[in-house]
This record gives C-alpha cells, structure tokens and sequence, in this order.
C-alpha cells in the first residue's frame, strides 16, 4: 500500500492552501491508497478529512500531527491528544508511546525546524538521537536532495527505517515521496504497527525530482 505520511491542509495548518476536498481528489488522482493529515499541533484536519472520504472509498485518511518540540518538527501518530506548547522531545515520545503510537523526528536535517541545524559538533548517530528514533522520515517532498541524501545514509549507516511524506502545502506537492507498507493499512492501529515492524520503504517519485529540478 502506498501512503503520503505528512500531508498539510488549511484546516487547521495556516502555512497550506491545499482544500480538503482537493487533498482528497489530489491523492486518489495520484495512485495514492492513503494518506495521513498532519496538521501542525493539532489533529483537526485528520477529522474532517475522515469525514469527506467516506464519499471516496478508495482513498484511506488517517489522523496524524506534527509536534512542534523544543528540539524539532515531531510526527506522532496513534495518538487521539493533541499537544501543544512546544515541549521537549522526550515528553513528547513518553506520552505517545505509552498510549501506543510513534514518534518519528520529520526532516531531521532541515533548518531550521529539522534536528540538525549545521551546529552540532557531532553527527546525529553519535548523540542520543538513535536511541530515541527507529524510525525516521527519510524522505520529505520539500526538503532538498541534499538533505534527504543525508537522511539515507544516516538509515543505511544505523538501523533506523525511513518513511517518506510530500510535506505537502499545495495539492501538487501530494504524493511526491511517500511510504510503500508491505501490510494492509486500515486504521491508525495498523499503521504504527506497520512503523513498527520496519515493513516498509521510502520513495521518491518523479514529482519530487521535477520539483528540484526547476
């Protein structure tokens, strides 16, 4: 199954312009089987967009967020609470996991909302990162070649897996990276255990060279 994990819409994510209705259409009319809504801080546009894909039953929509943490951009999901007030990571990871979700750190190398900034003294793999993430967004549509470059190596040079999400803010943008599950994906449930078992890969679509290419 093929999932669009980081996706913005103007529900509840003031930087997007992407309608709900259009996000919906915008998937189905890219081969996508789901996608999962992650708002900034809140879990608003999961909601309606459930809402609106009961007309579209090809298309599974899932609840997700993106935690502003003191350290960085957080991508949760299974986790029905949202968060607010930027705070630590760790917290953060605490409180998801042990209501049964995941935690995955969104464009760990991109300034400056990314885990490394250009300033760290030592890479990622020699800090605490590893043993707080498994698993990592590998691949973000509005990341560049570079920064997505150093994300692969870091999963080829750990044993953290990589998801990968459009980050999408305009309904073009959705779908250019994304997650192939190897399992069926239904429900919130099913795809963190998916996260999980690491029985995925990351892709980059043509959409996404195009994109930089420009």
């Amino acid at each position: 199954m093929i999932f669009d994990l980081h996706v913005h819409t103007i529900v509840a994510s003031t930087c997007s312009n992407i309608d709900p209705v259009e996000c919906v259409e915008a998937a189905i009319a890219r081969g996508l089987d789901g996608i999962c809504v992650t708002e900034h801080d809140s879990l608003e546009g999961g909601r309606a967009l459930k809402q609106i894909a009961a007309d579209y039953p090809r298309l599974t929509v899932l609840e997700g967020m993106e935690v502003s943490s003191r350290e960085g951009h957080l991508l949760v999901y299974g986790f029905d609470r949202e968060i607010k007030g930027s705070p630590p990571a760790r917290d953060v990871i605490e409180v998801v996991r042990s209501a049964g979700g995941i935690v995955i750190p969104a464009h760990p190398w991109r300034a400056p909302f990314g885990w490394y900034s250009g300033s760290l003294e030592k890479p990622l793999e020699d800090t605490d990162f590893p043993e707080l993430f498994s698993v990592i967004e590998k691949y973000n549509g509005l990341s560049s070649p570079e920064q997505n470059r150093s994300a692969d190596e870091y999963c080829a040079k750990t044993s953290a897996s990589g998801t990968g999400g459009s980050d999408a803010h305009v309904a073009s943008d959705i779908g250019c990276c994304v997650t192939v599950f190897e399992d069926e994906i239904t429900d919130e449930r099913s795809l963190v255990e998916a996260l999980l078992s690491g029985r995925f890969r990351a892709e980059m679509r043509d959409s996404y060279h195009q994109l930089w290419s420009v």
